[in-house]
């Protein structure tokens, strides 16, 4: 875990990273609630406006695919990119959280998430929900001892010998 032995820089850094991810976290959440309740648009139109308003003329072959695409984009299509983008967005966040509350894991997430994104595999993804299982598994536990006083008292050997007898 990086800590007060880290150089200042380099917790600069992170919290940089931290930001970004966050800010990336919330655009991707924002833009996946704006597809699910905006299912039925015509996103081809949409498309059309933004790149006249940036000056970009949409006849151009390239843009022209880019618009015929999103014209024929169906309902199902938009919903499951809504879901992907939200569930991407709230990893980028907890990432981001973990980055600036200065958690090791979060670190090892980063690294986790930059090798299925540039080689993407079923066993890399299987591993990061694996990973995120056990965190939310170590979560509950911590919540639970937290919300049990009884779990922070210290135990005599004979009350730990109980708890392994049937």
């Amino acid at each position: 875990m990086t800590g007060a032995t880290d150089p200042p820089r380099s917790r600069r850094v992170l919290r940089l990273i931290a930001l970004e991810r966050a800010g990336r976290g919330l655009l991707l959440l924002a833009a996946g609630v704006y597809l699910l309740f905006h299912l039925n648009s015509d996103f081809g139109r949409l498309g059309e406006r933004v790149m006249r308003a940036i000056e970009l003329d949409p006849r151009r072959p390239f843009f022209h695919r880019i618009v015929a695409y999103l014209h024929h984009l169906h309902a199902s299509e938009l919903r499951v990119a809504a879901i992907v983008a939200i569930g991407y967005g709230v990893l980028e966040l907890v990432e981001g959280t973990g980055l600036w509350l200065d958690q090791l894991w979060a670190e090892y997430l980063t690294f986790e998430l930059y090798e299925l994104v540039h080689r993407p595999s079923v066993w890399k993804a299987a591993g990061i929900v694996v990973n995120l299982v056990i965190v939310a598994y170590l979560a509950y536990l911590l919540r639970r001892r937290v919300t049990s006083p009884r779990m922070l008292e210290p135990k005599t050997p004979s009350e730990r010998l109980d708890e392994l007898s049937p």
